[in-house]
């Protein structure tokens, strides 16, 4: 755990924006609010693609939500903020940070307070399109109990991926 917490550190300091651009998909997210993450929910993003500017204090994040059968392709603009984490507009305010990422994956943290006030905590893992290893879902599961959020409410979403490429 102490290594990956230095590479979260490391990677926070460092901006690695080489490493976040590109084609991506959602291969897993995890919510204390498990329903806002369900089939259909809103906040089951199904990421595309990330991309970088003015030396990547801005995150944009392409993605589709896929609601009564209908995907919807949204584009969001993140901005840097002073403790390090995008803030945008998204069912609601919206705060996240890449905290982990490798070649083949991303992941992020993020804490969402909808129009009604309900604050709601997750993680994304975004990738290459593969699903997770058992010992990068084992890591996930040990991530999710650190930020207090169930490991039964993790979803492997990358097979209900339904949305175009």
């Amino acid at each position: 755990m102490v290594k990956f917490l230095l590479l979260a550190l490391t990677f926070g300091l460092a901006h690695a924006h080489a490493e976040l651009e590109g084609t991506w998909y959602t291969t897993a997210i995890a919510a204390d609010n498990v329903d806002t993450i369900e089939e259909e929910g809103p906040l089951r993003l199904y990421v595309r693609e990330l991309t970088c500017s003015e030396g990547c204090n801005k995150l944009g994040v392409t993605f589709y939500v896929n609601a009564n059968g209908q995907c919807s392709k949204t584009t969001i603009t993140g901005y840097m903020q002073e403790d390090g984490k995008y803030r945008t507009q998204f069912e609601g305010d919206d705060r996240f940070k890449p905290v982990h990422a490798t070649p083949d994956n991303i992941v992020f943290i993020s804490q969402n307070v909808d129009r009604a006030g309900r604050t709601t905590n997750l993680i994304f893992v975004v990738g290459k399109g593969q699903p997770l290893t058992p010992e990068q879902y084992e890591k996930l599961e040990e991530f999710a109990k650190e930020r207090n959020i169930p490991t039964e409410n993790i979803r492997n979403v990358l097979a209900t991926d339904t949305c175009p490429q």
